[in-house]
């Protein structure tokens, strides 16, 4: 089975959720699969990592995105129906590429992650055409725009919330299958429109990368980590430092607070150096945060998708206190696998709880890796994927004759 996946990044390294989904999701299709990626890139310091990928694939190639807040995609969506981000995600010479592509070597399997993809699919393709949503991005700039400061920005973040929101719907329309990395999402997608070919496609994690982990040094640390520039965890660690972490040294004076993840804001930064807070900024490997980290800590307070960042804490046997949001979309009891608070005193109290007493950390340790081992691993999801496309491909398609080719499609 020939796949092509385009992406809205290059996969490698996986840094982030979204390149932890695609490349543990390309790395092992390209096991079983014949497998080409068509990408784009933010920066030309990412290109190297097209080597890596190279390893595994057939073909690969990279095409620039627009920069966050470029004005020529800003001014094109201010007089369009496509939302900000689909015009920043537009480049026609991917377009050109996958058009030619299809007419040279056909393919069984489209699969456009992310709704910024999907106007490289047209939904004429003679293949199966999958289409693999994170989240639902009109949602979250909805959440963002309840919480937003100034009602200038609440107005323009419910606006592009809502015609994000009609635009990812529309466009899921075009899809013979639309796999949703949470099951909330999946359910506000048929709640929309029932007649949406929408499965929930359950996320994991790589159990060889993230061993179960030993009791971790003192002095007793708790663990954030992710992307800063993504806004929701922005607000989430900052909402923790100022409101959270002061009830928590109150009680464990020597305690730390590691802030992990790529382009902290200022506001952020300016926390490094007090009151127990490291701010690392970009880190090569999460492990070592990992390894002295006593409580790995989720205080979201808005987003969407789910956080694989949790899944890796959680197979690392590192105890979790999350928000119900930081949460959404995973198979977990609270009180069983993780502790679920909401507010900021029963957020400091989770915390100090766990700290003084061993045997709840190591109760919800265990159950937290017994969990990923059995639901969780990339090693067990991925098959299953592999051979939900093969029977999807047989039950809309019929087998294509030898040495026929794709119709080219116009892109628009």
């Amino acid at each position: 089975m020939k796949v092509l996946f385009v992406l809205p990044q290059i996969p490698f390294p996986p840094h982030s959720g979204g390149r932890i989904v695609t490349w543990n999701t390309v790395k092992r299709f390209a096991a079983e699969c014949s497998v080409r990626v068509a990408c784009l890139y933010h920066h030309p310091s990412e290109l190297p990592a097209l080597e890596e990928v190279k390893k595994y694939v057939e073909e690969v190639a990279a095409f620039p995105a627009h920069g966050k807040w470029d004005k020529r995609p800003l001014a094109r969506s201010l007089v369009s129906a496509w939302p900000y981000k689909a015009h920043r995600f537009w480049n026609p010479h991917l377009a050109g590429y996958l058009r030619r592509w299809q007419t040279r070597d056909p393919v069984d399997v489209i699969h456009a992650q992310n709704f910024y993809t999907t106007p490289y699919v047209t939904g004429r393709e003679p293949c199966l055409k999958i289409h693999y949503k994170e989240n639902v991005e009109g949602n979250l700039l909805l959440r963002y725009g309840q919480r937003a400061e100034g009602p200038l920005v609440r107005m323009a973040a419910r606006l592009e919330g809502l015609r994000t929101r009609r635009f990812e719907l529309e466009a899921c329309r075009k899809f013979d299958r639309v796999l949703t990395i949470s099951p909330l999402d999946r359910d506000f997608l048929l709640s929309q429109d029932p007649t949406l070919p929408v499965t929930h496609q359950r996320a994991g994690v790589d159990l060889e990368a993230y061993p179960l982990l030993n009791l971790p040094p003192n002095p007793p640390a708790v663990l954030f980590s992710g992307t800063m520039s993504y806004y929701p965890n922005a607000i989430g660690i900052g909402w923790f430092l100022q409101a959270i972490w002061p009830l928590v040294r109150q009680q464990a004076g020597n305690a730390e607070c590691w802030i992990v993840g790529a382009d902290p804001p200022s506001s952020i930064r300016a926390w490094d150096g007090r009151e127990g807070v490291h701010v690392t900024g970009r880190v090569e490997r999460i492990a070592e945060y990992l390894w002295r980290a006593w409580i790995y800590i989720v205080p979201l307070t808005l987003g969407g998708g789910i956080r694989l960042k949790i899944l890796e804490a959680m197979a690392s046997g590192r105890p979790i206190v999350s928000t119900s949001i930081g949460c959404e979309g995973l198979d977990v009891e609270a009180g069983k696998h993780l502790r679920v608070e909401d507010d900021p005193a029963g957020f400091a109290r989770s915390v100090v709880d766990l700290l003084r007493n061993p045997w709840k950390w190591e109760h919800l340790s265990a159950n937290a890796r017994a969990l990923v081992e059995d639901r969780y691993d990339w090693d067990k999801i991925i098959p299953r994927q592999v051979e939900m496309y093969r029977s999807l491909r047989k039950e809309f398609l019929p087998p294509r004759p030898a040495g026929a080719g794709l119709v080219r499609p116009e892109l628009e």
